[in-house]
């Protein structure tokens, strides 16, 4: 089993790589005219090449049903 600083390490550059992965897909949207979507202010927003904004969709805050107290352990990992 991965040592906790091995996940962290790893969570790490999973980040990394899709944080690199949606700059290189903005790039190419832009380059061809496309437009894309975001979220923001709890809105999906399409955001177009011209520069323009049309709000797509409110999001709404759905209340969990389970309580979580300070300082637990959630797990990741799938069961089995």
């Amino acid at each position: 089993m991965a040592s906790a600083l091995e996940m962290r390490e790893e969570r790490k550059k999973l980040n990394q790589a899709a944080k690199q992965a949606s700059e290189i897909a903005n790039k190419e949207n832009r380059a061809l005219d496309l437009s894309i979507q975001v979220v923001e202010d709890g809105y999906v927003v399409e955001k177009r090449v011209d520069g323009s904004r049309q709000i797509i969709k409110k999001i709404d805050r759905i209340k969990s049903k389970i309580k979580l107290k300070k300082g637990i352990v959630l797990c990741l990992e799938p069961k089995g």
